[in-house]
């Protein structure tokens, strides 16, 4: 399984390199075109913004996997191991809520855009509603992994 885990690791570190490369990529084509040609594009915007935001939703299961989320460290610092602890639970559980709360609005809002597209670049809304469904499962799994963990590992 740690194998496994490795390589979806590997895949989304060049994944992320790639989503990087073409997000610098477009918004350079557009400030050349718009610059240098005074001719501005339509679908930069749209390309950079639909990316950022695959981007982060293909990070997510990688950043619980190794629970490197932002925290509030001056307070968790000062609290004591048991407070510890249940801090740590109720923040996975609030972690998973925010995941069913993603697959939820996407339940509801998935079959009324599949069809869509964006309008400059003809991106289907559809491709980028998939993505955070998959990688939104993907991090409710670590999520819920992390949890087991943080509820078995003794004080």
């Amino acid at each position: 399984m740690k194998k496994w885990l490795d390589g979806f690791e590997r895949v989304v570190d060049w994944l992320e390199i790639a989503i990087t490369i073409l997000i610098v990529g477009v918004i350079g084509l557009q400030i050349i075109t718009r610059s240098i040609f005074n001719l501005p594009l339509d679908f930069p915007e749209e390309v950079a913004c639909f990316s950022l935001i695959v981007m982060v939703f293909v990070g997510l299961p990688i950043v619980e996997r190794y629970d490197s989320h932002l925290r509030v460290e001056f307070l968790e610092e000062r609290l004591g191991p048991g407070a510890k602890k249940v801090f740590r639970i109720i923040s996975r559980i609030l972690i998973l809520g925010c995941v069913a709360g993603v697959l939820a609005g996407e339940a509801q809002l998935f079959p009324q855009i599949k069809v869509l597209k964006t309008h400059a670049a003809g991106i289907p809304y559809a491709w980028l509603h998939t993505v955070m469904i998959v990688f939104s499962v993907l991090w409710g799994i670590f999520a819920l992994l992390g949890l087991i963990r943080d509820i078995r590992k003794k004080v």
